[in-house]
């Protein structure tokens, strides 16, 4: 693939950086998942189930799963942890 555009140069510093921003993410992400009520978690999980109607099959559909189980990954090891 190629890209139109030129991309800026990234220092050692800058990438070190970057990462321990997106492990701070990560670890915010699992404290929240840990203090959602299940409650919540279940009406989240019926919706997105509820949706899937609203959308054509396609190819696109195989992408959707495989977020949905990574997704049910991260709440298991959130809680199985």
């Amino acid at each position: 693939m190629r890209y139109n555009f030129a991309m800026t140069q990234v220092t050692p510093a800058e990438v070190r950086d970057y990462l321990a921003g997106l492990a701070l993410a990560s670890e915010y992400e699992i404290e929240e998942l840990r203090n959602t009520p299940i409650e919540t978690k279940l009406r989240q999980i019926w919706a997105l189930m509820g949706s899937t109607a609203l959308f054509e099959d396609s190819a696109q559909r195989g992408a959707d799963h495989r977020e949905i189980r990574e997704r049910w990954a991260r709440l298991h090891r959130a809680h199985c942890a």
